[in-house]
């Protein structure tokens, strides 16, 4: 698959455990302060990258990081209403390795199983809501991320290593019991111009104030658009795609649910961890930024 078909996989960004416990642990937390359910969070710029960095990875000079979710994409032809199509369940699995102060290098990639819409089975063909033919839908499996470099300035793709930082958005804001940080994955200039993602991720206010805690559970949820996939044949009728995640940081691939992580290694058992040998080569011409 082209890196076209294989856009709908990158969600959540954007971008390591709990299990259900964080929601157990937010609910016994849970306080509501009418005089404050939300404010936004007023720090420097390399206070923002860290405790983005924090909520949405770690702060450990090197990490791997675990993001699983389910997601439900939805067909939106330009004459006619949005139609749900499929579900997915999947993960980001990545791994980042400081390159000095505040500078991040990161490599990783996406794998993701089609469910039925209505049973959530696993499912290998679904019918096309716009044409009405059944379409066969391959697992999205991203591998060639060509990986980052994240630090306050931004973001430099690999793939354009010499390129300037693209700035990001990273808002912080405390809201009834939470801390949460609202993301939008910036996308390199050479992805389709539909393509736009973004989520926010959220953890305890207990336990983003205690700062032993270098990574955070998080619960995370999200959307984006991309072009239509090629499984969906759509030809050359005007629209796109749109789809909506939620799901949480586990701390290990042993803390996914058996069913996909069995799926996972009986199809894909490479892609249960990070390939490290993206970090041995070296990034020429890497823009100081």
């Amino acid at each position: 698959m082209n890196r076209r078909e294989l856009l709908p996989s990158m969600v959540a960004g954007l971008a390591a455990g709990s299990t259900n416990l964080i929601g157990v642990a937010a609910a016994a937390d849970h306080v509501m302060d009418p005089m404050g359910i939300s404010e936004f969070m007023t720090l420097d710029p390399v206070e923002n990258f860290r405790q983005a960095m924090r909520l949405q990875r770690s702060l450990e000079d090197a990490d791997d990081i675990l993001h699983w979710y389910h997601f439900i994409m939805v067909a939106v032809p330009h004459d006619a209403t949005p139609k749900a199509v499929v579900r997915w369940e999947g993960i980001e699995l990545s791994r980042h390795q400081i390159l000095s102060e505040n500078r991040y290098r990161i490599h990783g990639h996406n794998l993701s199983f089609p469910r039925d819409l209505k049973t959530g089975q696993f499912v290998s063909e679904v019918r096309n809501p716009v044409t009405g033919k059944i379409v066969s839908v391959p697992p999205m499996a991203l591998t060639q991320d060509p990986g980052l470099v994240r630090s306050p300035a931004g973001v430099i793709s690999l793939d354009q290593p010499s390129a300037p930082p693209r700035p990001d958005y990273k808002v912080l804001r405390r809201e009834n019991g939470f801390v949460k940080v609202d993301g939008i994955r910036v996308p390199p200039d050479s992805w389709p111009v539909t393509f736009l993602e973004m989520g926010t991720e959220s953890t305890p206010v207990k336990t983003f104030d205690d700062p032993n805690n270098k990574w955070l559970p998080t619960e995370v949820s999200g959307a984006y658009v991309f072009p239509w996939p090629a499984w969906m044949q759509m030809g050359d009728k005007p629209g796109h795609m749109f789809a909506a995640w939620s799901g949480c940081k586990l701390r290990s691939v042993e803390g996914l649910p058996a069913e996909f992580r069995q799926r996972a290694a009986r199809d894909f058992p490479e892609l249960l961890r990070v390939d490290r040998r993206a970090f041995d080569r070296a990034i020429p011409d890497l823009h100081p930024g």
